[in-house]
């Protein structure tokens, strides 16, 4: 059984069976040290909860090397983390904003004398740094540093979540989102309906992604409030991948798989904690939303946030998460996906078109108006748009999106998810992409068989 699966199950008990009240909680090799003693708890999830309010003292943690010393407000802390670009977890990033970083209260280290108070009704998510010296100089594992921040992609190593509550949940509940200021107790395991997920067969000569693996990845709490490309740099590297096509490539390849198994989620630990896992981030990308977040068209960081938002909804028969396709949020694959008009026509045949030149260039042609299609930033700087189908990041996201189309559509959600060329261009895509040489950004095989397998009998 991986660490972490061990780790997680450890703090599930805990949480079950004993409610103590401490002086310091612990969790993803973070540690909150507490000026009073306080009840705690975990989530279903796993994370920790603490009845507050709570008089954070110190914040430490059992990861970071000896050998290298903390710059200036690494390993920093958010209480509620806002929705947009700013950060207050890594100074060395240019949109580190020193007054977020809580774990530098009044400007200053935290301690005894200069505490962080916390009522009931918030969260505090404590991130660890990767620490370093210099490129060549680093603790061992540190990503690869990246030349135009010269610092490591991503810069941080891991995040923990601790929610601070007025009263005891129930065993079950799921941990509220980190983002925003509502921490009140809206689901539990108990509400989940897996009669929801399909029975597809699992296509012959396929290994199948395994459940254990994909339990694991979603053991620790995905942190996804950073929007845009600097995303990238503050995905904890233990926590989850970094870039937005691997996240979503592990989201498709889980939802698909947990369509293939005929065990009763509870009488497979591993099948059961992934669906908490999967759901868990369903909800907190919904809280993201909420409170004014999205995840605009940008290359491939964008890509796969609206799926894990409809599928948690489904499983916890949520209306408000059934109806994100009629949000307002910026959702990558909402603002990439259309359908070809004269004005697309016109736009590329002209003087204004501005397309990314490391990719062959064709323009719209009469015959293309109907057509579904993919462009990089088409909602917002339709400039980009390019038909040829080498188009710089046009694959990347092929890659990944048809795995939630064959969901949607498997999970009779594509009504919910209200973009119909996101559909119709995953079947287009697909057609092309297996019957081309496989390029680097290709298609899980996993998804390959699925949808040769599942997409003619699937409306």
């Amino acid at each position: 059984m991986p660490v972490r699966i061990f780790c997680f199950l450890l703090l599930l008990v805990s949480g079950f069976t004993s409610l103590r009240a401490v002086t310091s909680v612990t969790s993803n090799g973070v540690t909150w040290t507490l000026m009073e003693s306080r009840q705690t708890g975990a989530f279903v999830n796993g994370d920790p909860w603490v009845i507050g309010p709570v008089t954070v003292t110190s914040i430490t943690n059992t990861l970071s090397s000896p050998d290298y010393t903390p710059r200036p407000g690494q390993s920093g802390s958010m209480v509620n983390p806002g929705t947009d670009a700013k950060q207050g977890y890594e100074s060395s990033l240019k949109n580190y904003v020193a007054a977020l970083n809580a774990a530098l209260p009044n400007g200053r280290p935290l301690s005894v004398d200069n505490p962080l108070a916390l009522p009931p009704g918030t969260t505090l998510v404590s991130t660890v740094s990767w620490l370093y010296n210099s490129s060549t100089d680093t603790e061992p594992g540190t990503p690869r540093f990246n030349p135009a921040t010269n610092t490591p992609r991503p810069t941080l190593r891991s995040a923990a979540v601790l929610t601070v509550l007025s009263a005891v949940p129930p065993s079950d509940a799921f941990r509220p989102p980190y983002s925003g200021a509502d921490k009140s107790i809206k689901f539990r395991a108990s509400q989940l309906d897996y009669k929801k997920l399909p029975r597809l067969a699992l296509p012959a000569g396929v290994t199948p992604p395994a459940f254990d693996v994909l339990a694991n990845a979603f053991a620790r709490s995905w942190i996804d409030h950073v929007n845009g490309w600097q995303a990238d740099w503050t995905h904890p590297s233990l926590n989850m991948p970094n870039y937005g096509r691997d996240m979503g490539r592990l989201v498709g390849d889980a939802t698909l798989r947990l369509f293939t198994d005929d065990d009763a989620p509870r009488a497979n630990p591993d099948k059961n904690h992934l669906i908490i896992g999967l759901v868990q981030y369903g909800i907190d990308s919904a809280g993201i939303a909420d409170n004014g977040g999205g995840w605009p068209a940008d290359g491939g960081h964008g890509l796969g946030r609206k799926w894990p938002i409809l599928f948690a909804g489904a499983l916890i028969k949520d209306a408000h998460m059934l109806d994100a396709g009629r949000w307002p949020t910026r959702f990558q694959e909402n603002e990439q996906h259309f359908y070809v008009t004269r004005a697309e026509v016109n736009l590329t045949g002209g003087l204004d078109w501005k397309p990314d030149k490391r990719a062959t260039l064709v323009p719209y042609a009469e015959k293309d108006i109907g057509t579904p299609e993919w462009g990089i930033r088409h909602g917002t700087y339709p400039q980009s748009d390019n038909a040829h189908f080498t188009a710089t990041y046009r694959d990347i996201n092929g890659a990944v999106n048809p795995a939630f189309a064959l969901a949607a559509r498997a999970m009779g959600l594509k009504q919910a998810w209200n973009h119909d060329a996101f559909f119709d261009y995953a079947d287009r895509f697909m057609t092309w992409r297996l019957a081309e040489p496989a390029p680097a950004n290709q298609p899980s095989p996993f998804l390959v068989a699925m949808w040769n397998a599942h997409r003619p009998n699937l409306r």
